[in-house]
């Protein structure tokens, strides 16, 4: 049934089972995933995680696989690859899906000369991962940084969030510390402004 569920949602070729964690994690361990999806926008994830809860899986989103430990007996349910990474940076935001790359996020505005997001041009995360988690480095953060993003929540709908409602502390936010842990990002919005490109 996990199978049916996740096919309607994704191409068949897209969709895995028993696939090993450790090709999907940076540091190359983890057992199998019971049903491993790969969404390539962020309406495919969205659709992908609404069938799993409308049925009862178990769904975990992973992005890029660099801040996790996946055990041995592997993941029960659906693992959601998060491929969404469509971007868009104009003079004053930088938008991407929740699956981009944070660092290639930053580094598409400072080849741009647009200042804002520089911090982040070494985190090897997803913006979605960064969003979760309030993501920093060298003095800057999400939380300082953040517009607004869109959030699927676990009733189903997707809700656009300021940055003062993930209530950010140091590299936590209210995603991580409550029920809303099966919320999901789906797509983020930076603050940028014209700067030194050097």
């Amino acid at each position: 049934p996990i199978c049916r569920v996740t096919r309607t949602a994704s191409p068949p070729a897209a969709v895995r089972t028993a696939e090993p964690m450790a090709r999907h994690a940076t540091l190359r361990v983890g057992g199998p995933a019971d049903l491993l999806a790969i969404t390539l926008s962020s309406e495919a994830l969205r659709q992908a995680v609404e069938l799993a809860w409308a049925h009862g899986v178990p769904c975990q989103v992973l992005g890029s696989g660099s801040n996790i430990l996946v055990a041995d007996a592997g993941l029960r349910g659906l693992v959601v690859l998060n491929r969404a990474r469509t971007m868009r940076v104009t003079r004053t935001k930088a938008w991407a899906e929740s699956g981009a790359s944070l660092t290639a996020l930053a580094r598409r505005c400072v080849t741009r000369g647009l200042a804002g997001l520089e911090w982040a041009s070494g985190i090897p995360g997803t913006v979605g991962g960064a969003v979760f988690g309030n993501a920093g480095a060298w003095g800057g953060d999400v939380a300082s940084t953040l517009t607004q993003a869109t959030i699927l929540e676990p009733d189903g709908c997707a809700t656009v969030w300021t940055a003062e409602r993930f209530e950010y502390g140091y590299r936590t936010s209210i995603l991580k510390r409550s029920q809303m842990r099966t919320a999901v990002v789906l797509e983020a919005e930076f603050a940028v402004h014209q700067g030194d490109r050097e």
